[in-house]
């Protein structure tokens, strides 16, 4: 009986120790690429111009790139914190807090400030 206990201990321990792989970004709500679309200033929306366009991409072992239409290109790291709120760490040392949300239609939106008085919507 002592080694069926023994054996069933040694069992769980390797599920769990198996299970434990840290994979914490697979499951964001917010991986892949997501193009701009508008820009919300006070409630009113401005639809972007073909020359102001701009993408994340958010890869599931957080890293990610940022691309503008003026060429500009850059890879960064993001991490999330809270619900709401994402770090990035751009290659070239700049970092930025971005607090997202997501509207009704699945748009994600991301702005510089907690309350979101300004923001960019991104259609994925």
């Amino acid at each position: 009986m002592k080694k069926i206990y023994q054996l069933m201990i040694i069992m769980i321990l390797g599920a769990v120790s198996t299970s434990c792989v840290n994979d914490r970004y697979y499951d964001e709500p917010f991986l892949g690429t997501w193009d701009a679309v508008s820009y919300v200033e006070y409630d009113r929306e401005y639809d972007l111009r073909p020359g102001e366009w701009h993408r994340y991409v958010f890869y599931s072992d957080g890293t990610g790139a940022y691309e503008q239409a003026d060429g500009l290109r850059t890879r960064f790291y993001w991490d999330e914190y809270g619900r709401d709120r994402i770090e990035l760490r751009h290659n070239d040392g700049l970092r930025e807090t971005l607090y997202f949300d997501f509207d009704r239609a699945g748009y994600l939106l991301l702005s510089t400030h907690r309350d979101f008085r300004t923001y960019f919507v991104y259609h994925w």
